[in-house]
């Protein structure tokens, strides 16, 4: 990935490149958000459908870490499930794909999130996640 990650992303999201899928947040409201990232290239990057479920997988942990206390450092957290997801497209190595996500509910330490990924207007991938995010203290 050549852009450089935002501070917010690298705090919740314990991945590096190639695995990292996103950089920039665009807009993050705790309830909906939406996520930068460029398709990565080379070895250990994933498949375009791995891909897109882990970015916006990312994002949502982004979206759920919304208005934690500065400093508080990372959850630990899972994706536990996947539904309804779909690939349409994939794009290029090297372009700027948008993760939008919604949390639809929180039932304790688990989220529902529905998300989507777009290039150029395009959605190329969508589908639910199920996630666990520990809240009682950060990862060490």
């Amino acid at each position: 990935m050549s852009a450089e990650v935002e501070d917010g992303i690298l705090r919740v999201v314990p991945h590096r490149a190639p695995i990292l899928r996103i950089h920039a947040i665009a807009a993050n409201d705790g309830v909906r958000a939406t996520l930068r990232g460029r398709e990565p290239s080379g070895p250990g990057a994933l498949p375009w459908a791995c891909g897109a479920i882990e970015g916006i997988a990312q994002s949502a942990a982004v979206l759920l870490a919304h208005g934690a206390a500065p400093g508080a450092g990372p959850r630990r957290g899972m994706l536990v499930a996947v539904k309804r997801f779909a690939a349409h497209g994939a794009p290029a190595a090297g372009d700027e794909v948008e993760y939008h996500v919604t949390l639809i509910r929180r039932f304790g330490p688990t989220a529902l999130v529905s998300g989507h990924a777009v290039r150029r207007g395009e959605r190329l991938a969508e589908g639910e996640l199920t996630l666990w995010i520990d809240d009682s203290k950060p990862a060490q």
